[in-house]
């Protein structure tokens, strides 16, 4: 089966509105739970039941999944792998994957259906969030304007017990780099960050100091007798943007012993050294051979933000235009009732009934870290083989999440910020996790639906290389899979959950997303229930007849359905499809409701697809904020997904 021909997108620009390939469903808030109603209880946290005897429902759902967009699973085994020269660098390498096969035949794993349908159970639910790094302390890089208020300094010592580690402040001159194609050029050859020198220092028109000469020697200096010469340090960091000219000199103007001091704690240079670490792994030697050494340590050259008052180090950076970490982890912007269970007495509906691990090691060695869940997912086999694509297909670059671009993450605790916040300078702090805000809620890729386009999860000129990976043996819309789901001891309230969860798509036109490439459009497919069985326990071990099976009736189904609905309304205040995270979901997962519905695909420069994939230029365009991009439109944030509007395409920010 040929792929579909890619779709032509409006070249006017003005009018172009797209929607980012994900949103974020709202989560709740706490759960009111009557004291004297077992259902809504089990909403709540509470001891699951045990594993060594019948005190629920038992039985099995039986599910089909049908394709309605590509469908794609990959395989760890069968990988292709080619070698793609490159001109004037090393070759890289393309790697080619296959669809998941069970038993020689195209199947979907367990693990994938499960880890789809329990995210669905939570947002559902409004359960915590379970696969969630709620420690992790996120990094940033500020702006050139809040730039200003670094100062030069060199690392005298380091904290030691109650000792404070000291820093000297001292001046700093610019030098035009080698890399200057504006021919003004001092720095010459190779140099290493924290090399001595000696160099001849000028003022400009608006007062900085420049270096007219450097050298490693000071007899390589011209003597005109009126000159100072200053003896100091170069400090080298490389082209790490495209608009940089310049290196730096660090020098004492007098005395080293008169320079000023100003002290660090233990955690001011653990978050040195956590950035560095990150940069390290991310640059490798590349970046390693500008550094003076691999952690903070003393001679150092850094930048030092200090306190409004007094001479404490705020933060350490090893550049000017600092990276640098919040102070306030992932897990501080979430409300407690969404935090992941602690203690296995206190579990909450999608651990007890998926299964729970404790993030944290317990101090008490007996306590129980672990419960196992009480559903269990077969693979699904294919069942009605529609085809498959038979051309490999080069996709699209995709990429990490990045929680750090704050206005698509973050909300405001009370609204949306205004223009002003936005472009303030020392916005990362106003809009970032430091900030009053919370986190948007739980992320979800939209369903494409009429959407969908080869123009989007095609890379641009068929491009193969280490940044994108090719699929083969792609499943077309129209193949059906079959699954089953055996279940026990579910409490009614429970099994109602999870039925409800399972009908998204025949009662509230819902598209699941599974697998692979589901930023790009794959992956949208429709979840149908076909029966419910039981399993009467009592009849099953007192005869040697009877099985115990029997089919769930309609009755049975419409009764567990409406105790998890009733019991939700009774927490919650409101029916269930009125509640922010149904509405949300049910926006992001079915077909727009619009009559041309808009182009899908993450932000951007242009309508079309760049081959490099530099989305990041229109971050860095809406970071800028130029006066275009600021009046074209609507907001440059995510909007609520049951009133969305569309982004807009703001052009790559002109170097200044």
């Amino acid at each position: 089966m040929p792929w579909p021909v890619p779709k032509p997108y409006a070249q006017n620009r003005e009018t172009y509105r797209f929607l980012n390939p994900y949103n974020f469903v709202r989560y709740l808030p706490e759960p009111v739970i009557p004291p004297d109603d077992p259902d809504a209880q089990l909403l709540g946290r509470c001891a699951p039941p045990p594993h060594d005897r019948y005190v629920g429902l038992t039985g099995r759902i039986t599910c089909t999944l049908e394709a309605a967009t590509p469908l794609f699973v990959s395989d760890s085994h069968d990988i292709r792998v080619t070698t793609i020269p490159r001109l004037n660098d090393t070759d890289v390498q393309h790697k080619s994957y296959r669809f998941f096969q069970y038993e020689d035949r195209d199947a979907i794993p367990a693990t994938s259906l499960r880890g789809m349908i329990r995210s669905l159970f939570e947002t559902v639910t409004n359960a915590p969030f379970t696969v969630f790094n709620g420690d992790e302390r996120l990094a940033y890089r500020i702006d050139p304007i809040e730039a200003q208020r670094f100062k030069a300094g060199i690392v005298q010592s380091l904290p030691n017990g109650n000792q404070p580690g000291v820093i000297l402040l001292c001046e700093e001159a610019t030098i035009g780099a080698y890399y200057d194609d504006r021919k003004l050029n001092v720095l010459k050859g190779e140099w290493r960050c924290g090399e001595k020198a000696y160099a001849i220092i000028t003022r400009t028109k608006n007062n900085t100091a420049k270096v007219k000469a450097i050298a490693r020697q000071y007899e390589e200096l011209p003597a005109d007798g009126e000159s100072r010469i200053y003896s100091g340090w170069v400090k080298v960091t490389g082209r790490t943007i495209e608009t940089k000219r310049n290196e730096s000199f660090f020098y004492f103007k007098g005395d080293r012993a008169q320079a000023q001091q100003v002290f660090f704690d233990a955690d001011r240079e653990a978050d040195f050294n956590a950035i560095l670490s990150t940069q390290l792994q991310e640059h490798g030697d590349s970046f390693r051979q500008r550094l003076q050494s691999e952690r903070l340590a003393p001679d150092n050259l850094v930048y030092v933000e200090l306190e409004q008052v007094g001479v404490t180090v705020r933060n350490i950076a090893l550049a000017k235009v600092a990276r640098l970490r919040y102070r306030h982890s992932i897990g501080d912007l979430l409300p407690a009732h969404l935090q992941p269970s602690e203690h296995y007495e206190k579990l909450d509906i999608a651990s007890r009934v998926f299964g729970w691990v404790r993030a944290n090691p317990a101090e008490d060695r007996k306590a129980r870290v672990a419960y196992a869940g009480r559903v269990r997912f077969s693979h699904a086999v294919l069942t009605e083989d529609k085809g498959v694509y038979t051309e490999e297909m080069p996709l699209a670059i995709l990429s990490s999440p990045k929680p750090t671009t704050t206005l698509f993450y973050l909300r405001k605790k009370n609204g949306e910020w205004s223009e002003a916040e936005r472009t303030q300078p020392g916005a990362a702090m106003t809009i970032g996790y430091d900030g009053p805000n919370q986190l948007r809620g739980r992320k979800f890729y939209r369903h494409h639906g009429n959407a969908l386009n080869r123009l989007e999860y095609e890379r641009a000129q068929q491009r193969r290389d280490h940044q994108n990976r090719s699929v083969r043996g792609v499943r077309a819309p129209g193949n059906v899979f079959q699954f089953t789901i055996d279940f026990h001891n579910l409490a009614p309230v429970e099994l109602g959950a999870l039925l409800w969860t399972l009908n998204l798509s025949g009662d509230e036109g819902c598209y699941f997303r599974l697998g692979y490439a589901k930023p790009l459009g794959f992956g949208s497919v429709k979840l149908q229930v076909e029966s419910v069985e039981l399993l009467d326990h009592q009849q099953r071990y007192s005869s040697l007849q009877q099985t115990g099976w029997r089919r769930a009736t309609p009755y049975d189904r419409g009764t567990w359905l409406a105790c998890f609905e009733q019991a939700m309304k009774r927490c919650y205040g409101k029916p269930l499809r009125e509640l922010p995270n149904i509405v949300d979901l049910i926006a992001l997962l079915s077909d727009q409701k619009r009559g041309q519905p808009l182009p899908v695909h993450y932000p951007r420069t242009d309508t079309h697809p760049h081959p490099e994939g530099k989305n990041f230029e229109w971050f860095v365009a809406n970071k800028v904020k130029s006066r275009k991009a600021a009046n074209a439109g609507p907001n440059l944030t995510l909007e609520i997904p049951d009133n969305e509007q569309g982004l807009i395409l703001i052009e790559k920010a002109r170097q200044q």
